[in-house]
């Protein structure tokens, strides 16, 4: 619009100006050391007006040529800007393809942005792991804390979660120890903790770790419950083995009831005390046990039982009867029980019953003691043969006798 008016104003006023201009009378002298020149006023005036005309448009022409040089620079700058971001991308993808060489020179490129800088420094990061730069993906992390240090905790749990990966524990627990520090009570940094004292057995260290992972609720229930009766279970064994006994019975004074409620847990204190020949006990535990749930591999464990008493014992065990009447362990049991007290008859009835419900070659060889004390010999020699046949399983039986005899014919 200013335009228009002013090549208006120019097309209507020039005219007139001019004509105004040629009425002006008289000269104008400059004089230049002994050298004058004469100007008519109005070729003066004009040339005034000219010079003033062409200064104004040089001083368009600047402020033209300044405003388009920003636009040039703004251009160029948001073409690099859109090259690194589209280098983030494309290293994302590549990352995610598996592609980690492509992935790692685009993501460092991508890095010029310092909005993204911390991204791409820890997905580069990653990309090294994958191929066994460790070096590489030290500097890379590195890097990302130095471009936003407000970020060592996001750092810090990349760095423990591919040391991790690449099994270096030792830096793995320098990184965990340093970052709960600064975070104790970090939900992901105790997670990690976790699984690295797990992968290092260290099984004291993961049941101190249970209650604040608990309070912090890091897992869910069931893996909370779960990761603590395998820490618990690990430790009782690990003493059992190294220290004995009495060092185990510590452990299970001391555990929890969410352990020794576990059924695991009671089987494997069970054998522990077998183990040991802790007779006493290992009745009292078995009893206590039963109470809660039922186990097959505990009523086995009772039958073995060597009581000073024991029809006492054979007679506790056989209030089991009552819920499980049927029960292939519970029978055998019983039959070995009555044998240490002396019953033949009765032992006999219930490895019978055990076998005619399912034959192995343990019930086989009791019911065979059995008839021996009833004085059948003939029937005890049947029952260890079936027994033997039970345990061997032949896929072929061969009859000596008519083997010869079938030769001998020929």
């Amino acid at each position: 619009m200013k335009l228009k008016w002013w090549l208006l104003l120019g097309l209507f006023g020039g005219p007139l100006v001019a004509y105004l201009i040629k009425q002006v009378p008289g000269s104008t002298y400059i004089v230049l050391d002994q050298t004058a020149i004469e100007f008519q006023n109005n070729f003066a005036i004009a040339l005034l007006i000219l010079a003033g005309l062409g200064l104004w448009l040089l001083w368009l022409l600047v402020r033209y040529i300044l405003r388009t040089s920003n636009l040039t620079v703004g251009w160029f700058g948001d073409r690099g800007l859109r090259k690194a971001q589209q280098n983030t991308i494309d290293g994302m993808i590549a990352l995610a393809e598996g592609h980690w060489k492509t992935a790692e020179k685009l993501l460092t490129k991508g890095a010029q942005i310092d909005d993204t800088k911390l991204i791409n420094y820890l997905a580069a990061a990653r990309a090294a792991q994958e191929q066994n730069l460790d070096k590489n993906r030290d500097d890379y992390l590195k890097a990302a804390a130095q471009a936003q240090p407000e970020a060592q905790i996001a750092v810090g749990l990349t760095q423990a979660q591919l040391q991790l990966q690449h099994k270096q524990y030792e830096q793995a627990l320098a990184t965990l120890n340093h970052l709960r520090s600064m975070s104790p009570h970090h939900p992901y940094v105790l997670k990690l903790l976790n699984q690295l004292f797990n992968r290092l057995q260290d099984w004291q260290q993961v049941i101190e770790l249970c209650p604040k992972l608990r309070k912090n609720r890091v897992l869910s229930s069931e893996q909370l419950d779960a990761n603590e009766i395998n820490a618990w279970l690990k430790q009782l064994e690990k003493e059992n083995a190294l220290s004995g006994f009495d060092a185990a019975q510590q452990v299970w004074k001391s555990s929890p009831k969410i352990f020794t409620a576990s059924s695991e847990a009671q089987l494997n204190f069970a054998k522990i005390l077998a183990e040991h020949q802790q007779q006493e006990l290992l009745e009292s535990h078995i009893k206590n046990s039963m109470k809660q749930s039922w186990q097959d591999e505990l009523a086995q464990l009772f039958g073995d039982i060597h009581s000073e008493q024991p029809a006492k014992t054979l007679a506790s065990a056989e209030q089991w009867l009552k819920q499980k009447p049927q029960n292939v362990s519970l029978l055998t049991a019983l039959g070995k029980l009555s044998l240490q007290a002396q019953l033949w008859g009765k032992s006999k009835s219930y490895l019978e019953q055990s076998i005619q419900l399912k034959p192995s070659a343990e019930a086989y060889f009791y019911l065979a003691q059995a008839f021996e004390q009833l004085g059948h010999p003939i029937n005890a020699q049947e029952q260890y043969q079936s027994g033997l046949l039970h345990q061997v399983q032949p896929k072929q039986q061969y009859d000596l006798l008519a083997d010869l005899t079938q030769n001998y014919n020929r």
